[in-house]
């Protein structure tokens, strides 16, 4: 019994201990990861109108804490949509429809602020951006071009160029934030995201998952 005992007391010990070391934001970097989930969405863009599917993301970044409650991070978010837009043709009443995917690569800068000091807790961010999208919309009519590969001979291939744009993007949002270990985190976070059109800021809802290793 005695034994029993205390061998509770050490296991309880040991779980004091990576409690007290999980509570731990002591100033430091961190690089973290994260899946997001972005739902699908009707919207008109100019005299465009477009419609979104669901997608899922990737954001890669890495950050600095100042304190237990603020966080500074650099990084950069991608995504590939499947989109259908449809806009007026050249000739009147005559309406063009593009069933296709736009890839985004969007650097950014947030900052988080933590509620709590403790190992839960929730927290605010927000963030601006600058993205780069390539809408695989042709502008150019096709082009062949034929090289000489040392590995496969004479090729020929056929490329064409595609509509791209970017816009300075802006961000807030909330989640939760769990420092599982002394080594690594938890976070869930709800954002809505802005793009700054020349004449339409549309915005979009998105769902991030994500871990972050801590240093």
């Amino acid at each position: 019994m005695k034994a029993g005992a205390m061998s509770l007391w050490a296991l309880g010990c040991c779980a004091l201990s990576v409690a007290a070391g999980a509570q731990s934001r002591d100033p430091g970097w961190e690089f973290g990861a994260d899946v997001s989930f972005q739902p699908s969405k009707d919207t008109d863009i100019d005299t465009t109108q477009i419609a979104f599917d669901d997608d899922i993301g990737l954001s890669l970044y890495a950050g600095y804490r100042v304190s237990e409650r603020l966080e500074f991070q650099f990084g950069l978010d991608w995504n590939t949509v499947d989109y259908v837009a449809s806009f007026p043709g050249v000739n009147p009443g005559v309406e063009l429809t593009v069933d296709t995917e736009l890839e985004a690569f969007t650097p950014f800068a947030k900052a988080n602020f933590n509620f709590l000091d403790g190992p839960f807790t929730p927290f605010v961010t927000a963030g601006i951006g600058w993205a780069f999208i390539d809408t695989n919309i042709p502008d150019a009519p096709p082009q062949t071009s034929c090289w000489w590969d040392p590995w496969w001979g004479y090729i020929c291939d056929t490329f064409q160029s595609t509509r791209s744009t970017d816009s300075f993007t802006y961000d807030i949002g909330l989640g939760v934030r769990w420092d599982a270990s002394p080594g690594y985190s938890l976070r869930f976070a709800y954002e809505k995201h802005w793009y700054d059109g020349e004449r339409d800021s549309p915005d979009f809802d998105r769902f991030k998952l994500g871990i972050v290793f801590v240093y």
